[in-house]
């Protein structure tokens, strides 16, 4: 899946080996918070494009907070998920980032409309 960073990309087209399309929007509020990740992306340094930005439990604004990244603090990029939309700094983004944030010690994800670059580049 490549990731795109626009209202086209709140609609995935997936096509089966029967040749149907099959077509999922975003996820609803009540999304599950628990998603599969791993350390597969070497990105690291301070990748946060902003202040006070919500680390949560899952790629979902309904997730739990679990902290609050720093435009001083240093990140490990893991890997992305698709979830909710979200909106800032000019972007529009369906897709959320698993990092670590190494000046803290949180890991959860992060809406890549609020990372530098716009969040790993490698699925999860």
């Amino acid at each position: 899946m490549r990731k795109v960073s626009s209202a086209a990309a709140a609609v995935t087209l997936t096509v089966a080996c029967a040749g149907v399309a099959v077509v999922g929007a975003a996820a609803p509020a009540s999304a599950s918070c628990s998603h599969f990740h791993e350390n597969v992306d070497t990105a690291y340094g301070q990748l946060f494009n902003g202040s006070n930005v919500n680390i949560r439990s899952g790629p979902h604004t309904s997730c739990t907070s679990l902290g609050y990244g720093q435009l001083s603090h240093y990140v490990d990029f893991h890997c992305y998920h698709s979830g909710d939309r979200v909106t800032a700094n000019g972007h529009t983004t369906y897709t959320w980032t698993y990092l670590k944030d190494t000046t803290t010690g949180i890991s959860g994800w992060v809406a890549d409309a609020l990372l530098d670059g716009l969040g790993s580049g490698i699925a999860c």
